[in-house]
């Protein structure tokens, strides 16, 4: 059963389209001009930014290859029938089912998550190689904790930009084992994994959990994320 909408369908098959049109390769999202202006048409109140997001995820989700799962991941009211499964459900999911690697950006984290934080430093603690990526570290006082417990198998980087104070690590990403990788718009934080309305993609690939972990290795390398010194007592 399809639970698509007019809306939804119209945006699919321009996108497809004008994808098919072009042949094989890789395209920049000017190449879609009638799927923009179509998502444009449908949704006027979103950004040119989140309209460039969601011609993106459809086309990473499109083009994906066969053996890649995408799925639908939202945080909306308890009340809403949701026909795709919960933010915090998925988080807590993919985190507990971690058994080598775990990757977690952090753009915004509150107490809410306390049980997640205890989550990361149980897995760091059997052995589970676990990279966190905090922006402004210095006002996330949730994660003292896992600043206190960085080991071998925890460690956790620091975004700030003291050149531009509004540029931010605000990516908000759960990657595990090199496999399984969530990407969405929700924070760590109540209203991300509760209050909020919020969107995303639970996928399946190692292609894109390489090119995840690529990227903040990458980002390491140039030393954009630094690595968090744990303090020692005298």
């Amino acid at each position: 059963m399809s639970f698509r909408s007019i809306k939804t369908e119209l945006i699919l098959n321009s996108i497809i389209e004008e994808l098919n049109a072009l042949g094989k390769g890789d395209f920049s999202v000017s190449a879609f001009p009638h799927s923009l202006e179509l998502i444009s048409n449908i949704f006027p109140q979103i950004s040119d930014t989140q309209k460039i997001f969601l011609l993106n995820l459809v086309l990473d989700a499109y083009t994906c290859g066969e053996s890649d799962e995408v799925e639908l991941v939202a945080t909306v009211p308890v009340s809403f029938a949701l026909k795709s499964r919960r933010t915090q459900d998925v988080a807590h999911q993919i985190l507990h089912d971690a058994k080598q690697s775990v990757l977690i950006t952090g753009y915004s984290i509150s107490d809410f998550i306390n049980e997640f934080i205890d989550e990361i430093v149980a897995k760091s603690n059997k052995g589970v190689f676990v990279k966190v990526f905090i922006n402004d570290i210095d006002n996330q006082i949730a994660v003292e904790k896992l600043v206190r417990y960085q080991s071998r198998f925890l460690q956790i980087y620091n975004y700030t930009n003291d050149e531009d104070k509004m540029s931010a690590l605000h990516a908000k990403v759960i990657s595990i084992d090199g496999e399984v990788s969530l990407i969405s718009s929700a924070n760590l934080s109540y209203y991300g994994m509760s209050g909020n309305i919020e969107i995303g993609s639970l996928i399946k690939s190692k292609r894109i959990a390489m090119q995840i972990s690529e990227l903040f290795t990458q980002l390491i390398f140039q030393k954009v994320l630094k690595l968090v010194v744990k303090k020692v007592k005298n």
